[in-house]
């Protein structure tokens, strides 16, 4: 699991660790540190290989939760030039009452000899990219306040504080990592869109106030249909234009085909809209409205909203304010009207953008 230009490679422990896993605990111990976060029970478990049995059980779901844990995956970090071991970190699946509020999704800990080097911050975005693999959406990652040094490489991994709460007597910072942002320029489709062109507007008038977005997509890998309707909503030359209102928990995509006819208008429900060094981008909250030329109106992802909700990803207040958005979307484009006035406006600033 190597990251381009990363010293560090994850890697599932395994009896030919054993010894360099025995000495990375001892390093632990003369340094007077009898904890190891992050490590799945390494500085508890009495043998490596009971310690082995353990982050193997709870590879699975169903054995870690007979267990009373959470399902999980232990790794250790690898240097890619000498395979030697600089840290562990563990990836949790599901978060329990405790992990949601004093634990995480991740817990890592860097080797005393190794600290201070920016370890810790390759380490955790490598772990980001196995969490997205598994559909995580948003991580959940923990800090005790005084360590200065773990709150920036949470960070600088896209953390935001959201709380601090006590526990026994300390105060721990809770910070969530968004991996479901999409951006107007369209590098979320990267594997699929192989050539386009991309602008952007900042508009402030009394008719909209934000950014508006115009992806031309000129060739892709391949075309994307909507399944029960053979609706095409990508393929070569096609228009994307995206729309982020500012203060609104949404943004709309107006999916414009070859003939620069309207395929469907599409409203992502967002935590949050922004930019980015100067592109938009909306925090996905799973839940869309599309809204079809003919008047049709399909509210999506209601399963993925569900799920992330159960697996304590969203909060009851996102949770509730998803539903309430895409409600009012819904109710706002019941009538034939309001999608004349939709198209009157989509099309109007993708004549600007077009002449941009």
């Amino acid at each position: 699991m190597k990251n381009n230009g990363s010293r560090l490679k994850l890697v599932f422990p395994s009896e030919e660790y054993k010894e360099q896993i025995q000495e990375f605990v001892e390093e632990f111990r003369k340094n007077g540190e009898n904890v190891i976060p992050g490590s799945g029970g390494l500085d508890k478990l009495p043998s490596f290989e009971e310690w082995l049995k353990k982050i193997n059980e709870d590879l699975s779901k169903e054995t870690a939760e007979e267990k009373g844990r959470v399902q999980a995956t232990q790794y250790i970090a690898v240097s890619i030039g000498d395979n030697k071991i600089i840290g562990v970190i563990q990836l949790r699946y599901r978060l329990n009452e405790h992990l949601y509020n004093y634990g995480g999704h991740i817990g890592d800990s860097i080797r005393p000899l190794e600290r201070n080097k920016g370890y810790s911050t390759e380490m955790i975005g490598l772990a980001l990219k196995e969490a997205k693999k598994v559909g995580i959406g948003n991580v959940l990652m923990t800090c005790n306040k005084e360590n200065k040094a773990s709150a920036r490489t949470i960070m600088k991994n896209g953390g935001i504080l959201e709380n601090e709460v006590e526990n026994e007597g300390k105060i721990t910072q809770r910070y969530w990592i968004s991996l479901k942002k999409r951006f107007a320029d369209g590098r979320n489709k990267s594997n699929n869109i192989l050539e386009k062109e991309y602008k952007n507007m900042r508009i402030d008038n009394e008719e909209f106030k934000g950014n508006i977005s115009l992806l031309d997509i000129k060739n892709v890998k391949s075309p994307w249909y909507v399944d029960d309707e053979n609706r095409c909503i990508l393929g070569n030359n096609f228009k994307w234009l995206e729309i982020y209102p500012d203060g609104k928990n949404y943004c709309l995509t107006v999916i414009y085909d070859d003939k620069e006819k309207v395929s469907e208008w599409y409203y992502d429900i967002a935590r949050t809209v922004g930019e980015e060094k100067g592109v938009p981008y909306e925090d996905d909250l799973y839940l869309d409205v599309v809204i079809v030329p003919d008047g049709r109106i399909h509210l999506l992802d209601e399963d993925e909203l569900q799920e992330a909700f159960e697996k304590s990803e969203i909060s009851q207040k996102d949770y509730d304010m998803a539903y309430r958005v895409a409600n009012e979307l819904i109710k706002r484009y019941s009538s034939k009207e309001k999608i004349e006035k939709l198209a009157e406006f989509s099309n109007k600033y993708l004549e600007i953008l077009k002449r941009k």
